[in-house]
């Protein structure tokens, strides 16, 4: 059973607030605090923005139950350990592996926290007001309109609908974040930069995953679509290049799409259909063996009777002359 900490004691550790006057806390274990958690947490709080950076062994099953936050947009790194998260108004679990990431939004976070059993545990998070973001996208010509409807709406989100991977030039500015090399003075408006920097790094892997979610969706679609029309026109198409001919996909895309849709080929569905057509052929229309041959595309009647064997166990014949039975 999974020991529960307040949310007081955590927040008090690693609470999302935002100052007028920049300031640096740090927090070492706490036994009295959260027992059962070794932890190193560093926070750093200014006007638009917050870092904190909590480090922890969890010696047994934590849950945080019922951790309130002021309104805010967290990007929330999970650098190394696991961790899982059930917000009150945003759907669904969100549980984040090493080096993955989401950007979460809510205007009242009401959620419950849980960490299994671990040590090297570590998470990043970089919080914003929504003011702030929102300036920032309308500055650069609202790059993801859906996030933006959802701040202008005060509508709760998770960004991606399952965490995504942190990438090579994340993990640059992230080791630039957390080791500032500028001087004290300086940090709020170098790190203010980062966080931007970074941001736009995220919303730039979105876009991508949403453009290739929607040409994948394309692809379905027009799949989809072939396999309908060789239902019906499997007489009169021959081959890959029949199919291709008209259509915006290629004969791989066609090819490697069958297989994973539809576990088979255009070959092999067309040939299936015919085989059928021919069956029935046979039996209901008095048709001989090599008429029915010529009908499904065969150009003799033995090549016929050898692939209708191989499909059906028996020869055309054979089935006839046991309907007649």
């Amino acid at each position: 059973m999974a020991y529960i900490i307040d949310n007081e004691s955590y927040r008090e550790i690693a609470g999302r607030k935002f100052i007028s006057e920049p300031s640096v806390d740090t927090f070492e274990h706490d036994a009295p605090r959260i027992p059962f958690v070794n932890h190193r947490v560093k926070n750093i709080y200014a006007r638009n923005f917050g870092i904190i950076c909590f480090q922890a062994d969890f010696l047994q099953d934590m849950q945080i139950r019922g951790m309130k936050s002021d309104p805010h947009i967290s990007l929330h790194f999970q650098l190394t350990g696991h961790s899982n998260a059930h917000f009150r108004d945003i759907p669904g679990d969100h549980p984040l592996r090493p080096a993955e990431y989401n950007i979460y939004y809510s205007e009242n976070f009401d959620s419950d926290i849980y960490y299994n059993r671990q040590k090297g545990f570590e998470y990043l998070a970089l919080i914003l007001k929504k003011e702030h973001l929102l300036q920032f996208l309308q500055q650069n010509g609202s790059p993801v309109k859906s996030l933006e409807k959802a701040l202008e709406n005060g509508q709760p989100l998770a960004l991606f609908g399952k965490a995504a991977p942190v990438n090579a030039e994340m993990h640059s500015v992230l080791h630039r974040i957390l080791h500032a090399p500028v001087a004290d003075d300086l940090s709020e408006m170098y790190l203010n930069g980062k966080i931007l920097e970074l941001l736009a790094l995220q919303l730039q892997q979105y876009r991508q995953e949403q453009q290739a979610a929607n040409t994948h969706s394309g692809i379905e679609r027009q799949l989809a679509e072939i396999y309908e029309y060789l239902n019906t026109h499997f007489l009169t198409t021959h081959s890959l290049e029949d199919v291709a001919a008209n259509l915006r996909l290629s004969e791989r895309q066609i090819r490697e799409g069958f297989k994973w849709k539809y576990n088979t080929s255009v070959y092999e569905l067309i040939h299936e259909k015919r085989m059928l057509h021919a069956r029935e052929l046979l039996l209901d229309s008095g048709l001989t063996a090599d008429e029915v041959a010529e009908v499904v595309g065969y150009s003799t009647g033995s090549n016929f009777i050898q692939a209708f064997k191989r499909k059906f166990g028996i020869t055309p014949k054979q089935m006839q002359l046991g309907r007649r039975r």
